[in-house]
């Protein structure tokens, strides 16, 4: 079997050196994240083209700050890698609750738990964004990568929810 070249690296960079990282994703995530906010939030007091046209302004002063700060590539990156992997993290507890037969709905019936579930979700957003511009900043974060922190967390976690399922009875 002859040895294949992959198409993506070559494509990836190309992408990369056309500016569609810097400029053009930035630019639509802005144009989306404000349309969407402003169409939740100001539905009924502003019509469709005004939050279009502040979303388009905003967008635009978004391609301003990527033109002179272009470390926002970096901070992207690592923001959706890292939040890709806590996602993927939250999948898999989702899943080992129904495992044990506990139900999305049984960790947020009582007002207790919704507290420290939403404190959960605070906590992971704060780690994943700080992970990220910590990243962009200083380089790789090598500690993120050792097994033995992550084991050590998954332990925490796993004794953690075994004395909140035991505490309850």
């Amino acid at each position: 079997m002859a040895d294949m070249v992959s198409p993506f690296p070559p494509m990836i960079l190309g992408m990369e050196q056309l500016g569609i990282y810097l400029y053009l994703f930035p630019f639509l995530l802005t144009l989306a994240l404000v349309y969407g906010v402003l169409s939740y939030s100001l539905k009924d007091q502003l019509p469709n083209s005004a939050r279009g046209v502040v979303s388009l302004v905003a967008a635009f002063f978004m391609l301003l700050f990527s033109y002179f700060n272009p470390a926002i590539v970096s901070f992207f990156v690592n923001l959706f890698g890292y939040g890709l992997i806590v996602g993927s993290g939250v999948l898999i507890l989702i899943f080992l609750f129904g495992l044990f037969g506990i139900k999305p709905e049984d960790v947020t019936s009582e007002k207790k738990a919704k507290w420290i579930y939403v404190a959960a979700m605070v906590i992971i957003s704060v780690v994943v964004i700080s992970a990220s511009v910590a990243t962009m900043y200083m380089g790789t974060i090598t500690f993120l990568q050792s097994t033995s922190l992550w084991v050590f967390a998954f332990f925490i976690i796993l004794v953690i929810g075994a004395l909140w399922f035991l505490s309850e009875k």
